[in-house]
This record gives C-alpha cells, sequence and structure tokens, in this order.
C-alpha cells in the first residue's frame, strides 16, 4: 500500500478516525492497529494524574512509516472535517473511521459519532468505511481481528466512487482468533434498539435529596436475529458489511392532509 495516510485522533473518545490517500493498493500491509494514543494515555490529566484545562487545538503528532498522526479533542465527525479543511496534509482520497469500541448495529447507526464521521466524508464525495468491534463485558478487545477484518475490505472502497454517497459499515464480531471468524457477509440493517432492553434502577435519595438512575444494558432479553441482518450475522460469527447512505428521505409518505387540517399552507 503506497501513498501519503492521515490518522485524526478523537482524543476524548476510544475511536480513530483514519483517512487514506491511496496511490496503489498492492496488498494487505496494513495488519497492524495504530495505537490509540487516547486509551494509552489518559482523558483530561497530565502524566501526574491531575486534571487539565481541555485544548481543542488540533496536534501534528508525528509520521510513521507514511502516516500522519493528528490529535484533537474534536469529535469523530470533527476530525474528518478537520483533516479536510485544515490544511495540514494533503487532501484524502478515502476515509475509514473507527476502530469503535462497541457495535454499531441496528438503530445505532442512527446515533454513532463513528457512522457519522464516515456519512459526512460520503458528503464530501469520498469512499467511507465505518468499523466498529463487538464489546463483551470484561473481555479483552480483539483489536486485531477488526484491524484484519477492515484491511481484507478496503479495497472494495474504490469501487464505491462515483456512485454517490455511500458507506461500507462493518461490524466485525468479538473473536479473537482470526482463524474462528466464519467470513464476511453483506447485511441489511436489524430492528434492533438498544433502549427496548434498558433498565434503568433509580436510587434512594442521598442526604442532599438527589438521586442516582444507572443505566444497564439486559443482554438477556435480545432476541435473535436473522443471519441476513447486521446484528444476526455478527451473532452467527460473521463479520457484518452494510452499506449505507446518508441522503435517505421518505418521499412515499404525504403530510399534504395533515398541513391542510392544521391550517398551514402548502406549496
Amino acid at each position: 500500500m503506497e501513498g501519503s495516510f492521515l490518522v485524526l485522533e478523537p482524543r476524548a473518545y476510544h475511536n480513530v478516525s483514519t483517512s487514506f490517500r491511496i496511490t496503489n493498493v498492492s496488498g494487505s500491509e496494513f495488519h497492524e492497529p495504530i495505537p490509540n494514543i487516547s486509551e494509552r494515555q489518559g482523558h483530561g490529566q497530565n502524566s501526574e494524574g491531575v486534571a487539565r484545562p481541555p485544548d481543542r487545538r488540533p496536534r501534528l503528532r508525528g509520521i510513521a512509516g507514511g502516516v500522519w498522526i493528528k490529535s484533537s479533542l474534536f469529535t469523530p465527525v470533527g476530525c474528518v472535517t478537520a483533516g479536510m479543511l485544515a490544511g495540514a496534509c494533503p487532501p484524502a482520497d478515502v476515509v475509514v473511521s473507527g476502530i469503535n469500541r462497541g457495535l454499531n448495529s441496528g438503530s445505532n447507526v442512527l446515533l454513532s459519532g463513528t457512522v457519522g464521521a464516515a456519512m459526512v466524508a460520503a458528503l464530501w464525495g469520498l469512499p467511507a468505511m465505518a468499523v466498529s468491534l463487538q464489546f463483551v463485558g470484561d473481555s479483552p478487545m480483539p483489536w486485531a481481528t477488526a484491524s484484519w477484518a477492515a484491511v481484507q475490505l478496503f479495497p472494495l472502497l474504490e469501487g464505491l466512487r462515483g456512485r454517490g454517497p455511500l458507506v461500507l459499515n462493518v461490524n466485525v464480531p468479538h473473536i479473537h482468533e482470526i482463524a474462528e471468524v466464519r467470513g464476511f457477509r453483506q447485511t441489511s440493517i436489524s430492528d434492533f434498539f438498544y433502549g427496548r432492553y434498558l433498565e434503568l434502577p433509580v436510587e434512594s435519595e442521598d442526604a442532599e435529596g438527589r438521586r442516582r438512575v444507572a443505566f444497564r444494558f439486559v443482554r438477556e432479553r435480545v432476541p435473535a436475529f436473522p443471519e441476513s441482518s447486521d446484528d444476526g450475522a455478527i451473532r452467527a460469527g460473521y463479520v457484518s458489511v452494510t452499506p449505507l447512505s446518508p441522503l435517505v428521505g421518505r418521499d412515499d409518505v404525504s403530510l399534504a392532509e395533515g398541513l391542510s387540517a392544521a391550517g398551514l399552507t402548502t406549496i
């Protein structure tokens, strides 16, 4: 893989948004994930653990193996925007956002900063991919598996160029041994909605009259999903690949009657 590379790291998140300027794709050389500086250094503290005020200025952290690494307190979307407009490096040809710590499947695609960063890149006219990795309790994250999956799928991005704003949303199962991944499946979005599987127990008032609400995800409530969906494929041991578009309207829904009944002018 030849060319210049840009890594934009949102330090406030466990996420790395990566932009690649590709001149030639000749193999799968990019197997190792770029270290996530945010996880290595901590958030909002100096080396002595003392809180420090936020510094939102982009920082050029250096070049390693042709990879430009920038760090800031931007959101993932802000990182991609900075990469396109800040002028610190050549404009990207392709954007890869992630690897996110946790799945972005089902309705989560509407809420995800990782997917949002790829969506913004697609609106810039760039082929884009969002990569997320299944999170399972206290089990160590198999980052190498997600990195491997991203490398395998990277060549598909060139085929998206010129086909309108499109994003490949990639979700990787929590599997440490790459040989145990069952394969790759193109999937649809499941009907998973996180809010259906939450409990919010409210604690008793403390001495100052405050009450604490805790969010608890009840995993045993989650139903089985068909393997043709993103959630079903992941849970069956496949890497899920879902094409998404950031521009989706519902022209089949007519509001004329409601607008008329409310006395609102229609044009």
